[in-house]
């Protein structure tokens, strides 16, 4: 009886000091967790529309949007919203057009995505310094390699955009030059994580318009 109240008085008294040990680790590690996060979120927004300054507008239900203004003038929409990938959440970084009815880019801040195929809804380093190196930033008969999936969401065919409207839809066994604006070039082998994307920027969209009308509108 004595030893297993020792055992018992010893694993408490070990309980307590991780808990307690555990709960500083956290208690330091909160904060430098958020401002890297910070960091990221603001990197994020300024790389798809740079130029001006971000303004949040909404933060509710999960979902929270900036406008990017340069004085008084809009330069664009970021709305930061994640969904359920292939294996576990996708968390994006959206852009819109000042009017909010063309997509104009889409960066996946975290994802868990199959290596080698799924994991091409993200940007590459590569693709990221093409980007920035395009005023228009359509960069030709890029967009439409498998691997280079996120390319479309920044612009294809000359001028043309991705739209808005939450009517976007992922087809297989076309080039992007056979799609039109509510159409999505799927990744060959990865189409699961071809319509999650798809499926965040579309629900990110139609949210946004639901919760800016609530507030009467922008």
């Amino acid at each position: 009886m004595k030893i297993t109240l020792h055992m018992l008085a010893t694993l408490i008294v070990v309980g307590m000091l991780s808990g307690g040990a555990l709960s500083l680790v956290n208690d330091h590690a909160a904060p430098l967790i958020a401002e890297n996060e910070r960091k990221e979120r603001d990197a994020a927004i300024a790389f798809l529309v740079p130029g001006g300054t971000p303004t949040e507008m909404v933060n509710a239900e999960g979902l929270t949007a900036w406008e990017v203004l340069n004085g008084e003038t809009s330069l664009g929409w970021v709305i930061q919203y994640a969904g359920i990938g292939f294996q576990a959440e996708i968390k994006t970084m959206i852009a819109l057009d000042s009017e909010r009815k063309d997509v104009r880019g889409v960066m996946v801040i975290t994802d868990s995505e199959t290596p080698g195929l799924g994991t091409w809804i993200r940007l590459s380093g590569e693709q990221k310094e093409a980007l920035l190196a395009s005023d228009s930033r359509d960069l030709g008969d890029e967009v439409g390699i498998a691997q280079n999936f996120p390319l479309q969401f920044f612009g294809f065919g000359g001028g043309q955009h991705l739209s808005a409207a939450g009517d976007l839809k992922v087809v297989k066994g076309k080039t992007r030059a056979q799609l039109g604006t509510s159409e999505v070039q799927a990744i060959t082998a990865a189409t699961i994580s071809s319509v999650a994307v798809t499926d965040i920027v579309n629900a990110a969209v139609i949210k946004l318009d639901r919760l800016l009308a609530g507030q009467g509108g922008v």
